[in-house]
């Protein structure tokens, strides 16, 4: 498969330095693509090369792309289009599971490089023998879908974050009917631990204070290495790095809610107070037809122990609507279950149909208007429970750790809780990466206003 020549070819081996070479990223997708870019950034930045934001000029655009579902494939598609139009001339880079899917789409929409996710670990040199060759040099075809090789991040990169996303693992054994990531990342691989505690290391010694753990399945770390729970034991080992403040899990599979998962961030002294659970649905044919391995009583009964042995937790969860089949009935369920239980914010998705999965072929499929009529209704109920959950704190201390931004709307200094709240605030120290407690003063949906208290 050839891609659209290159309108440039760069000889590497001429004068051109790297250092003058600008290089934009542009993540598309989940938080483990977030942790890809950020490696991306690390290599990119120890070769020479000028790391630029995505709105700048730039002669290499890298896009890291996502097909989790119909939105994501459109994302993509944006913004491969937006950098080509930027520059013409740039050499626009696209990886990552949409490109893994559909390498043949991007490349007739311009992309001049298509890198699957195997080959993600090995992008740049790709790209290097790309500007240093003709310009019809085909692009490598995506392989099997990952390789065991972790992407690394050395440090902070040019432009980087208070907070840094850790990859622990890749790749998914579930097979949810609806789902396409396991075809694009792959069988279940969790990075080895002393691999992902080196890592850790690096990216503390790079001033990181809070780290995120983040994987395709991050609950299942240690499943591949006949571990029983694994992710409670590696917890604990990156408790002992000194330097990392914090450690916030990412989204954590219901089924992999252990007792000693729980039981262990209730008792850490660095462990946020935070878990993101995704539902998909609170109605129990709805989940057997998913393919999802359990009930909702099951779900509930795994919310109240968090309640009751980690107050002031956020929960966040995922909620699928409009799947194949969803009655009203069905629907109503999930809406009285998400009311009942101690959940704090939604991530709403109507059902977006990805073929050659087993959903495809189901019956009953719904149409866009109601998809979207059930959509904004566990929106609207997610905002309440989210402005329900920040005026709790008015009239309490959180502490906050301070980042490196501004917020846009107020100018004030923006800092994160560790039960994932947004706080602007005024006052005390405000410069980045050190830790504040803010007086909370007044509680909107989508952030609270603090005072930074003296030190």
């Amino acid at each position: 498969m050839h891609l659209f020549p290159a309108t440039r070819a760069l000889d590497m081996t001429t004068p051109t330095p790297r250092e003058r070479l600008r290089v934009a990223f542009q993540n598309v997708g989940c938080k483990l693509n977030l942790y890809e870019v950020e490696a991306l950034k690390t290599g990119f930045h120890q070769r020479g090369y000028q790391i630029v934001p995505f709105g700048d000029q730039a002669d290499i655009f890298v896009v890291n792309t996502c097909t989790v579902t119909g939105s994501g494939d459109a994302d993509s598609r944006k913004v491969v289009r937006r950098a080509r139009r930027a520059n013409p001339a740039a050499t626009v880079v696209a990886t990552g599971c949409y490109a893994q899917r559909r390498p043949g789409e991007l490349s007739e929409i311009g992309a001049n490089l298509v890198v699957g996710n195997s080959q993600k670990p090995s992008l740049l040199d790709h790209l290097e023998a790309h500007l240093s060759a003709a310009s019809e040099l085909p692009s490598p075809l995506p392989q099997a879908p990952r390789s065991s090789n972790f992407l690394q991040i050395e440090g902070v990169v040019e432009q980087g974050r208070t907070r840094g996303t850790l990859q622990i693992q890749d790749g998914c054994d579930e097979h949810c009917t609806y789902c396409i990531i396991p075809q694009v990342r792959g069988p279940g691989l969790s990075r080895p631990p002393a691999e992902t505690l080196e890592q850790a290391r690096r990216m503390v010694q790079g001033g990181y204070r809070e780290l995120a753990l983040t994987g395709v399945h991050t609950g299942s770390y240690g499943n591949d290495l006949d571990q029983k729970d694994g992710l409670p034991k590696l917890l604990r080992e990156l408790e002992n790095i000194d330097g990392l403040e914090r450690i916030r899990l990412n989204s954590i599979e219901p089924g992999s809610l252990s007792d000693a998962l729980i039981h262990h961030v209730a008792a850490s002294k660095k462990c946020c107070r935070h878990f993101h659970i995704p539902l998909q649905s609170g109605d129990d044919q709805t989940l057997k037809r998913m393919g999802r391995h359990y009930t909702r009583a099951y779900y509930a009964e795994r919310l109240e122990m968090i309640a009751t042995l980690i107050p002031d937790c956020a929960v966040g969860a995922d909620v699928m609507v409009g799947f194949p089949g969803e009655t009203e009935e069905h629907f109503e369920n999930t809406r009285a279950l998400i009311d009942d239980l101690p959940i704090t914010y939604l991530h709403v998705f109507p059902f977006s149909l990805r073929t050659t999965t087993p959903a495809e072929r189901m019956q009953g499929h719904l149409g866009n208007q109601v998809k979207q009529e059930r959509s904004r209704c566990l929106i609207a109920l997610g905002q309440h429970k989210r402005l329900e959950f920040h005026q709790r704190f008015i009239g309490r201390q959180l502490q906050i750790l301070v980042e490196d931004r501004l917020d846009k709307a107020t100018g004030l200094r923006v800092g994160l809780s560790d039960n994932y709240i947004k706080v602007v605030f005024e006052g005390g120290r405000t410069d980045p990466n050190h830790f504040v407690e803010a007086l909370i003063t007044q509680a909107r949906e989508d952030l609270v206003f603090g005072e930074a208290q003296s030190q």
